[in-house]
């Protein structure tokens, strides 16, 4: 049952705080460059219209799925330990008709920018107010859940909002007006692609990883499974011309059982690829096989050369990973035999400071450290069981001394959407890993009432880490932020509550996943509401919804 929400909106943030002598943060006190600090601008109208235009110059606070090209989901802002608790509702913003909020919003002093369903929205980041929408033509689809990227502009070129959406086209949208320059279709195959991870940008090049949406499509499509494969697409941002693409499996020709499948396919990559500017490479996680014959792509970390797309190596976590929806009927004949496990890469792989090592974790409960020259496996960590939503799901972070990491264990029918239920042995909860010996340091397993019982708190959102603090949000509905140095609660709130929200529209909060909670400089952005894969019993998830919780620190 939702939790109702009776509230004002205690912090109406319409100036900027410029003095940090009382936030308590060492790290918030000693970077004085933290952009929205120096930011001024007009007060504008709660909600409605805006009454000024966008600054297309306005510092960037926040931009991209893992917050930069490393995909650390490590964010420098004013919030820590000490002041977290003080964090204060600014505003709700809450959709007509929308029943899933997902997508990273890219954050300026300014504005957010954030989708919903198929539209594009640039508000204000202090009142709410909306400048422009955007909404994708009839041959598009929804923005999914790495969607948003900002490259900002100078004399001669505009600032650029690149977003994606299910039906496989990527969007160029100006920052200023929201009106388009230019959309691409990236996928090989019409409504089979999609593109579901986050973008990357470098030196005029846009990277769009590909996923391929048969893995599930396949239940109701007839012919053999499958044909379609995963891509990463190199495109020249400013005009969307194809400049390379990377395949991670040749096209399906083998036909393994005649009218039952055809392969080699799958290997999808649905998360975001990590940039290595110095060696030249760009790191992309991939899925399993859908069917054999398998493929030593699949399941993997790759290297690739960021000017040509050529591999430099291959780690592959697991050989043979085999399945797709089908796999669900076991007298299905578009199954592999045995079915493999769907232990995908879903979490984006992490390239740390040091400059030679990448952290990755996979839907299998394994986390890995691999030489980022060589793609030689340095450590690995089994924290628990795995299943078909993990395991590690969508994302890690990191700080300089460990990597963070969220298990499920959780799993469904995907192709019917029936029961949810944790798997056996499992072993949900937060781990905090050594980074240099794949050690854990601390771990926990929070747990929340449901029908008088508590009930496992599942984290299958991406994490993130400020300062002292790792946030992170549940399939309940309620963020928290823990303590990095032994993962001791230090805030909470619950986002699963029906509320009206800025502009009179009625909304409701839900199950948090993809993306989980964006540090925002000053103050923290949630979706909340999530309508893929949902249990029918609400023990674990709290359901679709249509709400963005905007917090602040008081000025």
């Amino acid at each position: 049952m939702r939790r109702a929400l009776f509230l004002t909106l205690l912090l109406p943030l319409l100036t900027v705080c410029s003095d940090t002598s009382n936030t308590g943060s060492p790290t918030a006190q000693q970077d004085t460059a933290l952009p929205f600090l120096s930011y001024t601008s007009e007060p504008q109208p709660r909600g409605g219209q805006c009454n000024d235009t966008v600054d297309v110059n306005a510092p960037v606070i926040v931009n991209g799925f893992g917050f930069n090209h490393s995909n650390t989901r490590n964010q420098a802002s004013l919030i820590d330990s000490t002041n977290v608790h003080t964090l204060a509702l600014n505003y709700l913003h809450a959709p007509a008709a929308a029943n899933e909020k997902r997508g990273a919003p890219a954050v300026t002093a300014q504005v957010i920018y954030l989708t919903s369903g198929r539209e594009l929205l640039a508000i204000n980041r202090l009142s709410g107010c909306q400048y422009w929408s955007f909404t994708t033509g009839e041959k598009g689809g929804n923005f999914r859940s790495g969607s948003i990227l900002l490259v900002q502009g100078d004399e001669t070129t505009p600032a650029v909002l690149y977003t994606a959406d299910f039906n496989g086209y990527v969007y160029a949208i100006d920052a200023a007006t929201g009106s388009p320059l230019w959309q691409r279709f990236v996928g090989t195959i019409p409504y089979l692609h999609f593109v579901t991870g986050g973008m990357q940008y470098h030196a005029g090049k846009l990277f769009v990883p590909v996923s391929s949406k048969e893995v599930l499509a396949t239940v109701a499509i007839p012919g053999a499974c499958c044909k379609s494969h995963g891509m990463l697409v190199a495109l020249a941002a400013g005009t969307g011309e194809l400049l390379w693409q990377y395949h991670t499996t040749g096209e399906a020709q083998e036909s393994v059982l005649p009218g039952e499948r055809i392969g080699p396919n799958g290997a999808p990559v649905w998360t975001t690829p990590t940039l290595d500017i110095p060696r030249n490479a760009i790191y992309i996680g991939t899925g399993q096989n859908y069917t054999e014959p398998a493929t030593m792509t699949s399941d993997a970390i790759i290297s690739l050369d960021m000017d040509s797309g050529e591999v430099n190596w291959i780690f592959q976590a697991r050989a043979n990973d085999t399945w797709n929806g089908n796999c669900s009927n076991p007298a299905s004949l578009r199954c592999s035999v045995p079915p493999g496990h769907d232990f995908d890469f879903g979490a984006a792989p992490i390239l740390l400071d040091d400059g030679d090592t990448l952290i990755a974790g996979d839907k299998g409960g394994v986390v890995y450290s691999i030489q980022a020259a060589t793609g030689a496996l340095n450590w690995s960590n089994k924290v628990s069981e795995g299943s078909t939503l993990g395991g590690i799901h969508w994302g890690m972070a990191v700080d300089q001394a460990r990597v963070y990491v969220a298990a499920t264990d959780f799993s469904i029918d995907k192709a019917s959407g029936g029961l949810a239920d944790l798997i056996p042995g499992a072993r949900p909860g937060i781990y905090a890993l050594d980074l240099a010996t794949g050690a854990i340091d601390w771990e926990i397993h929070p747990t929340h009432m449901f029908e008088g019982l508590a009930t496992p708190s599942l984290y299958s959102a991406s994490l993130s880490v400020s300062n002292d603090l790792l946030f992170a949000a549940s399939l309940d509905g309620v963020a928290r932020a823990f303590d990095t140095r032994d993962g001791t609660e230090r805030w909470s709130l619950d986002t699963a509550v029906t509320f009206t929200d800025i502009n009179g529209v009625p909304g409701n909060g839900g199950t948090i996943d993809s993306v989980g909670i964006v540090v925002a400089g000053d103050g923290l952005l949630i979706n909340s509401g999530y309508s893929t894969f949902q249990g029918v019993d609400g023990r674990y998830q709290a359901g679709p919804g249509n709400a963005l919780f905007v917090l602040g620190l008081p000025p």
